[in-house]
């Protein structure tokens, strides 16, 4: 599975002290070539402020977004306070 810049990916390295880490691919676009796989990919880990660091293609695991549906108890006005409280 090839990944791209922007992908959501989750490290899934065993003995790396970012296992379970999500993180975003943001690869070099002059460094990709045409025609060439890449062994890796440059990640920027959540929560690390822009660091990209360095992993194979096998320790990357897609994450796809899940879509919410809502009860139609969930969409009913909620009151903020009750009659009487303060």
């Amino acid at each position: 599975m090839g990944f791209k810049n922007g992908d959501r990916v989750r490290i899934r390295q065993t003995d790396s002290e970012y296992t379970g880490c999500r993180g975003t691919v943001c690869d070099d676009a002059t460094s990709t070539q045409q025609g060439v796989l890449p062994l890796g990919h440059m990640v920027a880990i959540d929560a690390e402020n822009g660091v990209t660091r360095p992993f194979l293609i096998q320790h990357l695991e897609p994450i796809t977004p899940l879509r919410v549906v809502r009860s139609g108890s969930a969409t009913e006005a909620v009151p903020l306070r009750e009659p009487g409280r303060r």
